[in-house]
């Protein structure tokens, strides 16, 4: 079933030729994170990474910060397997859990300082994309911060524009991949993606309660927003 954890359990080499080449621009977002979270609080501080995937990305700027604590969630227990070993060595308790990131925000009683979540949040619909923010900003301390890597239509692009304009960039540019690779890949994207426009997503942001937005990057339609909470 092509689902989005399928995507990851059936598609491990997918996923690594899309990082190895930079087709979602990994490198360049991620190194505006690293620049973000270097920014944050002198103390250590505790994160929790919604939609952790294997945290391969994410991992080796971790072991160069100064952390309290790293909770990550995703659906996929073998990503999770992957993600013990690449944050093995962390100078922090690790934890790492099973389940859907919006019930687990529901149910998760701790407090964070940082919460991240990288090419998850364009899965969800709208009403469900604004409850990821208000659920968020519930766990977040004050003055803590939401690290979003996301998809975004531009301004004035319905989803079908966006998708045509997305997966013929795919077909053209994403040369890496076998066909049979490529069609999966892009059969994900038309089944499952539904990006918002990134004005969409400073509104849904506002209403959730966080009072600063920084665009931290931009490539194509690939960002790295930060949102913060009021102090």
């Amino acid at each position: 079933m092509n689902t989005p954890e399928a995507f990851f359990v059936n598609s491990w080499n997918v996923y690594n030729k899309l990082v190895a080449h930079n087709y979602m621009f990994h490198r360049e977002i991620y190194a505006a994170v690293e620049r973000s979270l270097g920014d944050g609080p002198a103390r250590p501080f505790a994160l929790l990474d919604l939609g952790c995937g294997d945290a391969s990305r994410l991992a080796p700027i971790l072991k160069r910060l100064d952390l309290a604590a790293y909770r990550g969630v995703d659906l996929a227990g073998p990503a999770l397997a992957l993600a013990a070993e690449n944050l093995r060595g962390l100078a922090c308790p690790v934890d790492l859990r099973q389940g859907d990131m919006l019930e687990w925000l529901a149910d998760d009683g701790e407090r964070y300082d940082a919460v991240f979540s990288s090419f998850a949040l364009h899965h969800l619909t709208a009403a469900k994309k604004q409850d990821f923010f208000r659920r968020c900003a519930e766990r977040l301390r004050p003055g803590g911060r939401l690290l979003l890597i996301d998809v975004a239509r531009d301004e004035g692009q319905d989803l079908p524009a966006y998708l045509d304009a997305y997966c013929g960039t795919m077909a053209r540019d994403w040369t890496a991949l076998e066909a049979g690779e490529l069609d999966f890949a892009i059969g994900h994207v038309r089944s499952y993606d539904l990006p918002e426009t990134l004005d969409g997503l400073l509104g849904m942001a506002e209403q959730a309660g966080f009072t600063e937005a920084r665009r931290l990057g931009q490539y194509t339609w690939h960002h790295a927003l930060s949102f913060g909470k009021p102090a």
